[in-house]
Protein backbone atom coordinates (compact mmCIF):
# COMPACT_ATOMS: atom_id res chain seq x y z
CA UNK A 1 0.00 0.00 0.00
CA UNK A 2 2.87 2.61 0.87
CA UNK A 3 4.66 1.43 -2.43
CA UNK A 4 1.25 2.55 -4.38
CA UNK A 5 1.12 5.75 -2.48
CA UNK A 6 4.42 6.58 -3.35
CA UNK A 7 3.84 5.88 -7.47
CA UNK A 8 0.54 7.74 -6.85
CA UNK A 9 2.40 11.22 -5.67
CA UNK A 10 5.12 10.37 -8.09
CA UNK A 11 2.21 10.49 -11.09
CA UNK A 12 0.44 13.40 -9.88
CA UNK A 13 4.09 15.25 -9.37
CA UNK A 14 5.23 14.66 -12.87
CA UNK A 15 1.82 15.74 -14.41
CA UNK A 16 1.64 18.57 -12.39
CA UNK A 17 5.37 19.83 -13.71
CA UNK A 18 4.24 18.88 -17.01
CA UNK A 19 1.97 20.98 -17.58
CA UNK A 20 3.18 24.06 -15.16
CA UNK A 21 6.16 24.60 -17.93
CA UNK A 22 3.79 23.94 -21.01
CA UNK A 23 0.44 25.77 -19.95
CA UNK A 24 1.97 28.57 -21.95
CA UNK A 25 2.55 27.31 -24.95
CA UNK A 26 -0.84 25.66 -24.91
CA UNK A 27 -2.97 26.37 -28.08
CA UNK A 28 -6.68 25.20 -28.07
CA UNK A 29 -6.75 23.55 -31.64
CA UNK A 30 -4.42 21.09 -30.49
CA UNK A 31 -6.35 17.70 -30.23
CA UNK A 32 -3.67 15.72 -28.29
CA UNK A 33 -6.65 14.39 -25.53
CA UNK A 34 -9.41 13.86 -27.67
CA UNK A 35 -7.25 11.64 -30.40
CA UNK A 36 -6.24 9.45 -27.52
CA UNK A 37 -9.81 9.29 -26.64
CA UNK A 38 -10.39 8.54 -30.16
CA UNK A 39 -7.97 5.40 -30.46
CA UNK A 40 -9.43 4.11 -27.05
CA UNK A 41 -13.15 4.41 -28.43
CA UNK A 42 -11.44 2.48 -31.70
CA UNK A 43 -10.01 -0.20 -29.72
CA UNK A 44 -13.49 -0.98 -27.52
CA UNK A 45 -15.70 -0.81 -30.53
CA UNK A 46 -13.42 -3.47 -31.95
CA UNK A 47 -13.30 -7.48 -31.07
CA UNK A 48 -9.46 -7.70 -30.20
CA UNK A 49 -8.21 -9.78 -27.75
CA UNK A 50 -7.08 -8.02 -24.47
CA UNK A 51 -3.05 -8.37 -25.71
CA UNK A 52 -3.99 -7.13 -29.42
CA UNK A 53 -5.92 -4.56 -27.91
CA UNK A 54 -3.26 -2.60 -25.77
CA UNK A 55 -0.67 -3.08 -28.46
CA UNK A 56 -3.29 -1.64 -30.68
CA UNK A 57 -3.53 1.44 -28.56
CA UNK A 58 -0.35 1.94 -27.55
CA UNK A 59 0.66 1.80 -31.46
CA UNK A 60 -1.47 4.35 -32.28
CA UNK A 61 -1.22 6.68 -29.86
CA UNK A 62 2.48 7.05 -30.90
CA UNK A 63 1.33 7.89 -33.92
CA UNK A 64 -1.12 9.65 -34.20
CA UNK A 65 -0.38 12.03 -30.76
CA UNK A 66 1.75 14.94 -31.10
CA UNK A 67 0.62 17.03 -28.23
CA UNK A 68 3.68 15.97 -26.24
CA UNK A 69 1.62 16.55 -22.86
CA UNK A 70 -1.06 13.94 -23.86
CA UNK A 71 1.57 12.05 -24.50
CA UNK A 72 3.04 12.21 -21.50
CA UNK A 73 -0.06 12.45 -19.41
CA UNK A 74 -0.93 8.90 -21.22
CA UNK A 75 2.44 7.27 -20.76
CA UNK A 76 2.77 8.19 -16.85
CA UNK A 77 -0.64 7.20 -15.98
CA UNK A 78 -0.32 3.62 -17.25
CA UNK A 79 2.16 3.04 -14.25
CA UNK A 80 -0.53 3.72 -11.80
CA UNK A 81 -3.24 1.08 -10.52
CA UNK A 82 -5.56 -0.10 -12.61
CA UNK A 83 -8.77 1.48 -10.86
CA UNK A 84 -7.32 5.46 -10.50
CA UNK A 85 -5.57 5.33 -14.33
CA UNK A 86 -8.99 6.96 -15.92
CA UNK A 87 -9.35 9.78 -12.89
CA UNK A 88 -5.76 10.51 -13.02
CA UNK A 89 -5.69 10.90 -16.93
CA UNK A 90 -9.27 12.96 -16.57
CA UNK A 91 -7.48 15.23 -14.24
CA UNK A 92 -4.86 15.87 -16.58
CA UNK A 93 -6.77 16.22 -19.57
CA UNK A 94 -8.72 19.26 -17.53
CA UNK A 95 -5.95 20.51 -15.90
CA UNK A 96 -4.79 21.19 -19.67
CA UNK A 97 -7.52 21.93 -21.71
CA UNK A 98 -9.54 24.25 -18.90
CA UNK A 99 -13.04 22.88 -19.76
CA UNK A 100 -14.21 19.05 -18.57
CA UNK A 101 -13.07 15.89 -20.73
CA UNK A 102 -14.93 12.89 -20.84
CA UNK A 103 -13.91 9.34 -22.64
CA UNK A 104 -16.09 6.22 -22.06
CA UNK A 105 -14.05 4.11 -23.93
CA UNK A 106 -10.97 5.22 -22.32
CA UNK A 107 -13.08 4.98 -18.60
CA UNK A 108 -13.67 1.43 -19.50
CA UNK A 109 -10.38 -0.03 -21.05
CA UNK A 110 -8.38 1.80 -18.49
CA UNK A 111 -10.08 -0.09 -15.66
CA UNK A 112 -8.59 -3.28 -16.88
CA UNK A 113 -5.26 -4.72 -16.55
CA UNK A 114 -4.28 -3.48 -19.64
CA UNK A 115 -0.21 -2.35 -19.51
Amino acid sequence: MLIHKFFLAIILFSTYSIYSHSESSYSESEPGFDEICRVYTEAYNSNMSINVLSEYIFDNVKKRVSFDEALEAHEVVMHADAKSRYALFKGSAEYTLKRSWDCKAMKTIMAMQVK
